[in-house]
């Protein structure tokens, strides 16, 4: 059965989803000052019960208001964003996924795979944990679905994920993956937050700091307020801006000398955020749930703010100045293609009221040895195995657009390029391009520029990264176009040692941006090391703009 909900719809129902307990969100969004009022909203956060988080996500279309505008689009629970789920590490949390969307109605998309976007899945990124099945009609972290065998409208999926002891502490976040609808749904407002909890949270310093969740959404929609074509997410025209817990601009209000824990979440489709906080330094005291042991600052003054590509999550720590207005932003960024994002204002920061003595934590802040570097004796050890991975955009050359697009299978290997191939999505920049994965040779010293085997994921000849369980890789990450790609894997974390090819300070991270301006004789790379420890199974890697994952750069990875 198929219904619009609408967000008082839900609010009277969702104390009866949860067997855990919920932090309600007009508590958790009080203003810190008596004069101001906030204009932020938290989502609801549900905590665990007895060691176990059990909720429900329900998918259906709902009516809200968004940027001043009645939209009706896809939604978990009638919200945008979905309530944020907490547990500590070594709980369970349990999440059932019930579509109560419309049968996927007849679409005019010409590629198969973009015909479901009432179909879905659901994936946990971020979190490391099993990526299969975990027990009889019972789901970890899968997302190799077929269109035919996903959760389809009516139908219902139980998740159940066994947060590991030692698992880092940070901030997470789930949404769709059906491959093919990922964009549409993301981009309708389908995303929570996931807080995993741990030493790091029992600092004082930062215990004693009040946590606020910020999911940086940007969703797309059109003049009716609604979206249902994968060329509007494609080629979406003006950019969407940002908004916080689906509030445009929100006012935040803290004391002089407050500290507090900020959890942004990039869970746009394709635009990077480039943070910086006026009169006001962030310390990023944990990236993409990777804790770090030395707080990094990014002061108010610098050119260089806090960037965080799509899928990126950073918990930082911001105490407030002097009294006074200050304006959180985005500043201009490059992205390579098609045009520089422009600086945009993303929130007030009001400081008023009493000033209160806290302080930052001092280094270093505990981090768990699944986090420890990645030494080249520890690689040496286990085989020093080296893969180079490949993204590449593929246009059509042939001068005139092809009305219907080949057999995927037709995307063969290079040298010869793929000429006169498309998919026809109406959309400008994307319609003469095919967005592709490859893998080039294993050893350190090759240089990609003719990579073994290139194809999107949807050919019947996508290619598979076969790993062993519990091995140590290095891999060199490869983009060959201007536009900066933002890789993810599932699953495992990596320790950054390189970009293009210049040693870094390493960092852990999940998601991170590939450099802009490559070229396929000249790409840019990061190189990373990762362990892939604790889960076999099979998960995947991908581009996150979510419009090329869907039109396939993305790959699978098998741990056996």
């Amino acid at each position: 059965m198929s219904q619009a909900y609408t967000r008082r719809d839900f609010l009277n129902v969702s104390w009866k989803l949860s067997a855990g307990a919920v932090l309600p969100a007009a508590l958790a969004s009080c203003g810190g000052g008596t004069g101001t009022p906030e204009t932020f909203v938290e989502p609801p956060r549900l905590l665990a019960s007895n060691g176990v988080l059990d909720y429900t996500l329900r998918m259906a279309y709902a009516d809200l208001n968004l940027r001043g505008q009645r939209v009706h689009l896809r939604t978990y629970n009638a919200m945008v964003p979905a309530p944020t789920l907490q547990v500590r590490a070594g709980e369970t949390l349990r999440i059932r996924v019930v579509n109560d969307l419309p049968p996927n109605p007849s679409s005019v998309e010409p590629v198969e795979h973009l015909r479901y976007m009432n179909s879905a899945n659901l994936h946990t990124h971020g979190l490391h944990v099993a990526p299969g099945l975990v027990g009889e009609n019972l789901y970890g972290d899968y997302v190799i679905d077929s269109a035919e065998s996903a959760v389809q409208p009516g139908q219902s999926r139980q998740h159940e994920y066994a947060i590991v002891d030692d698992h880092p502490a940070g901030t997470s976040w789930y949404h769709p993956h059906l491959h093919g609808a990922t964009a549409v749904q993301v981009a309708s407002g389908m995303a929570g937050a996931i807080v995993v909890t741990g030493p790091l949270d029992d600092v004082p310093e930062i215990a004693a700091a009040r946590d606020r969740v910020m999911m940086f959404q940007a969703p797309i929609f059109d003049a009716k307020g609604e979206l249902e074509s994968f060329s509007q997410v494609a080629n979406p025209g003006a950019e969407p801006p940002f908004l916080i817990n689906g509030v445009r601009r929100p006012t935040l209000v803290l004391r002089p000398g407050q500290v507090e824990r900020w959890r942004l979440v990039n869970a746009s489709i394709a635009n990077y955020l480039h943070l910086a906080l006026e009169g006001h330094d962030l310390h990023l005291i944990a990236l993409d749930s990777c804790p770090r042991s030395q707080p990094k600052t990014f002061s108010a003054n610098a050119a260089e703010g806090l960037v965080l590509a799509p899928g990126n999550r950073a918990d930082i720590l911001v105490q407030a100045g002097a009294p006074g207005r200050y304006v959180l932003r985005t500043k201009a960024y490059d992205m390579g293609f098609p045009a520089p994002l422009a600086e945009d204002v993303l929130a007030e920061i009001v400081v008023e009221g009493e000033p209160i003595a806290m302080a930052l934590p001092k280094a270093p802040l505990p981090v768990p040895d699944a986090l420890a570097p990645i030494r080249d004796e520890e690689l040496a050890a286990h085989g020093g195995l080296r893969r180079n991975i490949v993204l590449r955009s593929v246009f059509n050359n042939s001068g005139a657009p092809l009305d219907t697009p080949p057999a995927v299978d037709a995307l063969d290997l290079p040298p010869g390029e793929l000429d006169q191939w498309q998919y026809q999505t109406g959309a400008t920049f994307m319609a003469d391009t095919a967005f592709t994965m490859g893998a080039g040779g294993s050893a350190a010293s090759v240089t990609p520029a003719m990579p073994q085997r290139l194809a999107p994921f949807q050919s019947h000849r996508a290619i598979r990264q076969t790993v062993a369980l519990n091995s140590v890789e290095e891999w060199t990450v490869y983009n060959m176009n201007a536009v900066q790609h933002p890789f993810h894997i599932h699953i495992n974390p990596f320790e950054v040692v390189k970009i293009n090819g210049v040693p870094v300070e390493p960092f852990w991270s999940d998601t991170i941006g590939l450099p802009r301006g490559g070229t396929p004789e000249a790409p840019t790379s990061v190189t990373f090391r990762t362990r892939f420890s604790d889960f076999s199974g099979v998960f995947v890697m991908h581009c996150h703009i979510l419009a090329h994952e869907d039109m396939g750069m993305m790959q699978i990875v098998e741990v056996v």
